[in-house]
């Protein structure tokens, strides 16, 4: 698999473009649209984008899906089931609470718990992972050992819950899902570094 990452939007959200050795592949949480990011598609190797991806619905994960589709319009958007309504309505995005411009977008395909993404030769696992938001998902791909978390989990730190569909409870359920990957997988965290489930389970208190 061949990953390059972006930060992109007003909270600077990690986006990930990603693709197998024949150049098909995916983004995920394209939080703005702009042409660094066609150029990270570019230096990926993407010749085929089949999948835009959201872990979650917050603006500052989706606000160049919309964009970005236009661009590449037989991308279909995937987003986690709980999630979809809010691609499309600037309250439940958070868009509303900050006052920004909102990009309404659309799902192409939902998915739930146990679902799989196939990307080329490349299988993404869904995991749910309820808490940041309703709908909030971990793509787990168990061969490379690497997970695009979103805000699930960050280092040593995880995401909020007082967003509308957050709840704490909820998050702390999804963050043991997390803690049973193997030790050595790679967490590609929607902020700031990223991680390993060996470095979460040491030093993260959300997950000890």
């Amino acid at each position: 698999m061949n990953i390059k990452s972006i930060c992109l939007g007003p909270i600077s959200a990690n986006c990930y473009a990603f693709c197998d050795e024949k150049g098909e592949g995916a983004v995920v949480d394209p939080g703005d649209y702009n042409v660094q990011l066609e150029k990270v598609i570019e230096e990926c190797g993407i010749k085929t984008l089949k999948y835009i991806i959201c872990t979650h619905s917050h603006f500052d994960h989706v606000s160049g899906v919309g964009r970005l589709k236009e661009k590449h319009p037989d991308a279909q958007v995937v987003v986690g089931k709980e999630d979809a309504p809010a691609l499309s309505d600037a309250v439940l995005s958070a868009s509303a609470d900050f006052g920004l411009v909102f990009y309404p977008c659309y799902a192409d395909k939902t998915v739930v718990d146990n679902d799989v993404l196939i990307i080329g030769n490349i299988l993404l696992k869904v995991v749910a992972t309820p808490g940041h938001t309703k709908g909030s998902i971990v793509l787990h791909c168990e061969e490379e050992k690497i997970a695009f978390t979103g805000d699930t989990i960050f280092k040593e730190s995880a995401g909020r819950t007082d967003f509308y569909g957050g709840s704490h409870v909820a998050l702390m359920a999804s963050l043991q899902k997390i803690k049973r990957f193997a030790s050595d997988t790679i967490l590609l965290c929607g902020h700031g570094e990223n991680t390993t489930v060996e470095n979460e389970i040491k030093y993260n208190p959300y997950v000890l």
